[in-house]
């Protein structure tokens, strides 16, 4: 029962802000979560990846690094540290 009220109370807030910020003539930015692409170089980059976690298991090219054509994302993909990269093409 509380977590219900604390979802329906996160649902009314979120739907103000969004509405609050809309007639303020704003765009809502869904940027993306995974990127192939450090955005900000300065920190720690956190892999998302499919591949076993077991280190023996994991799929390798004939020069030895991570064959990623296995991975579900087909290449070596990570947690976004800042969704700039994007909020910028949307810029005027």
């Amino acid at each position: 029962e509380a977590l219900a009220a604390v979802a329906r109370v996160r649902s009314v807030l979120a739907f103000a802000t969004h509405e609050f910020f809309q007639g303020e003539g704003f765009q809502y930015l869904q940027s993306p979560l995974i990127t192939a692409s450090d955005c900000e170089g300065a920190g720690e980059m956190f892999r998302v990846t499919t591949l076993p976690t077991e280190v023996s298991k994991i799929p390798t090219t004939k020069e030895g690094e991570v064959d990623y054509s296995e991975d579900f994302f087909g290449k070596a993909a990570y947690l976004t540290v800042s969704g700039q990269l994007s909020g910028e093409t949307y810029a005027c």
